[in-house]
């Protein structure tokens, strides 16, 4: 039989064998999700596109290297990291000119760029009212489960407001999307996958690296 010392001995030398290995690894895995990020390409509808100059110029934000880039007449959306942990960045413009190939469909495309903007500015005005309502009354503030459990409201890097939702947290805490709506035309979602995100200082500091790469005073 192995005495004690000898087993902590072994556990020890197996520790440190596999930290050894982790810190190996390491930079090899850094640099492959590098790697991996510069080798995606930028897809012909995106090319010229007058919404990319706002988008992050960024090819890893928060160790997530960039996936996905997907460009529709009237939106830019990129993709950081994979499926279940990813973050999703997506802009629209609800006055982007409808390409003149729609011949009928012009009429729906326009519809669904204001609709789509409607939304954000309808998601970032009742996050702010239900915020306001719950710091107006000291019961409501309570039942949430306290300031940390309030719905974020910031500026954007122009000055714009900036929602995050957060749910109560007998609900779980769990953190929504990132909303703002620029200039009044823009609509700006940050989504980012991750169950473990909970209360409005776990929400500030997971979006916050996404925000921050936007280059927002890019836009007319």
């Amino acid at each position: 039989m192995f005495r004690p010392a000898a087993i902590a001995l072994s556990l020890a030398s197996v520790a440190v064998l596999t930290a050894a290995c982790s810190n190996a690894e390491a930079p090899a895995k850094a640099e492959a999700a590098a790697s991996a990020a510069s080798r995606v390409a930028l897809p012909p509808e995106c090319e010229n596109h007058p919404l990319l100059a706002a988008m992050p110029a960024a090819r890893t934000i928060a160790g997530k290297p960039l996936t996905e880039i997907e460009c529709q007449a009237f939106s830019v959306s990129m993709t950081y990291g994979e499926p279940g942990t990813s973050a999703e960045i997506l802009l629209i413009d609800s006055k982007a000119p409808v390409p003149e190939e729609s011949g009928p469909l012009s009429g729906l495309l326009a519809g669904a760029q204001e609709t789509a903007f409607k939304s954000v500015v309808a998601g970032v005005e009742m996050t702010k009212g239900v915020r306001e309502m719950a710091l107006s009354s000291p019961p409501a503030l309570a039942s949430i489960g306290g300031e940390d459990y309030l719905a974020v409201v910031m500026d954007s890097p122009t000055g714009e407001t900036v929602v995050i939702g957060v749910e109560p947290k007998d609900s779980g805490g769990r953190v929504g999307s990132l909303m703002s709506a620029l200039k009044g035309r823009y609509g700006l979602t940050i989504h980012i996958e991750q169950d473990e995100l909970s209360g409005a200082a776990a929400a500030r500091t997971a979006y916050q690296p996404y925000l921050s790469a936007m280059r927002l005073n890019a836009l007319p």
